[in-house]
């Protein structure tokens, strides 16, 4: 896989100043070489930037991630649009999806992310670089050691050195999900059974006091999770809907097996005829995790009840 056309290096910080070492002069050489340059960061560390830039920040677009990566699978689109708006020059990105305060569910769903994005731009023509900064004080040895396997380099109290164990070829379906935490048993469905699939997640949903667009949208998600199965899992697939503390969780499992390493990351095309299902989920809930295997896969919904 080439990547000579991307470049995605980590940035490992201890504290504010450290953080500002790394990351101003990576602005500061965009703005000289009149390279686009976009920040999606932490609000916090949006701040820290736009006080210690001042005025001439002004060229650099702010975008706050807890807004835009919620949902990491959210990220990727929002690159893409970024690099090719810009017509294949030379640009330059900050990203932060992995945030301290995150639950573990979402710091998993932003390791995968993380090596989504070297397949994503392994071979778009665009020339450009993405840097990840990642709070040193707020995430234990088991998360910044996976920050080596999906960044070519990384740079630490102001030593920046190649990653010796860069894997950028993940399966990022592999592994299992954490087990539900209750619920009811699972629902069995088929072709005639989606109405019924509404009809419970509908209830759920309404039972746990999710406001009601969200419901709406969560209904629509599930909905097209379950006509995937019907089309693509065996014809049947298995419904469960539970809660955990202030979120609702929707999951559907089949006997299919996904292949593309960037569904649902994908903006779908105007005319295009299906394979929308697990973008609109994406783009309608809080977190979206799928595991997809020889035995099968399954999709997870997350969704605020707040």
């Amino acid at each position: 896989m080439s990547q000579e056309n991307f470049r995605h290096e980590a940035l490992i910080y201890r504290d504010e100043d450290d953080f500002l070492a790394g990351a101003v002069p990576f602005l500061w050489d965009a703005l000289e070489a009149g390279e686009p340059a976009l920040v999606a960061v932490s609000r916090k560390n949006t701040r820290l930037l736009q006080g210690e830039m001042g005025p001439e920040a002004q060229p650099v677009r702010f975008v706050e991630m807890e807004s835009l990566g919620r949902n990491p699978a959210r990220i990727i689109p929002f690159w893409r649009d970024f690099v090719e708006e810009n017509g294949g020059r030379p640009a330059r990105g900050i990203g932060e999806p992995t945030w301290p305060g995150r639950r573990p569910a979402e710091i998993d769903e932003c390791q995968r992310h993380e090596s989504l994005l070297n397949t994503a731009f392994a071979a778009r023509p665009p020339i450009w670089s993405l840097l990840c900064p990642y709070d040193g004080r707020a995430f234990g040895d088991d998360v910044l050691s996976a920050v080596a396997h999906s960044h070519r380099a990384i740079e630490c109290e102001g030593d920046k050195a190649e990653s010796g164990s860069y894997a950028p070829e993940r399966d990022c379906f592999a592994g299992s999900l954490p087990p539900r935490l209750g619920g009811e048993d699972g629902f069995e469905f088929d072709r005639t059974g989606l109405f019924d699939v509404r009809q419970r997640v509908t209830w759920a949903a309404k039972s746990a006091g999710v406001p009601e667009r969200a419901a709406t949208d969560l209904v629509v998600a599930a909905s097209e999770l379950a006509a995937n199965s019907i089309v693509h899992g065996g014809g049947t697939g298995t419904l469960h809907v539970w809660r955990e503390d202030d979120r609702l969780l929707v999951e559907v499992e089949d006997r299919g097996r996904i292949e593309e390493p960037l569904v649902g990351r994908v903006r779908p095309q105007p005319t295009q005829v299906g394979g929308r299902g697990l973008w609109l989920a994406n783009q309608f809930c809080d977190l979206v995790q799928i595991r997809s295997g020889a035995t099968g896969t399954t999709v997870r919904l997350q969704i605020s009840i707040d």
